[in-house]
């Protein structure tokens, strides 16, 4: 696990072939009067949609909020025949780690059951071949 994690953040760290957010996750999405607006682009740069796309749907499993939302994204996404839902989903399942374990923990509401399944869940969407 710790293997795959440090390749994938090896591929993070490399120029990819796209524009992308870079911490697009709910804290940069703000609800206005005309429409959803995302924000605090600093840390934009050339990587992989893959990327922003995981951070998102880790982000939705984190707040509970079921696959349904993360395949609806990809539907109305864009994704060239290059996108890697694999890799996404890896970026997915480092990103829950991270906010579950790593420095940058959220504060969740959610008991160890629901911590551990996630865990779970990210664990695989890494390893996943």
């Amino acid at each position: 696990l710790k293997a795959a994690i440090t390749g994938l953040g090896k591929l993070y760290l490399s120029e990819g072939p796209v524009l992308i957010h870079g911490d697009f996750y709910p804290g940069s999405w703000l609800r206005t009067e005309n429409g959803l607006k995302v924000i605090d682009a600093e840390f934009s740069f050339r990587g992989y949609a893959e990327f922003d796309l995981g951070v998102f749907a880790a982000h939705m499993a984190l707040a509970s909020q079921g696959e349904e939302v993360t395949s609806e994204l990809l539907e109305r996404y864009a994704a060239g025949a290059n996108f890697d839902e694999r890799l996404m989903r890896g970026f997915a399942g480092t990103e829950i780690l991270r906010r579950l374990l790593g420095v940058a923990q959220l504060p969740l509401v959610l008991g160890l059951e629901q911590k551990q399944e996630l865990m779970v869940k990210a664990a695989k969407w890494i390893m996943e071949d």
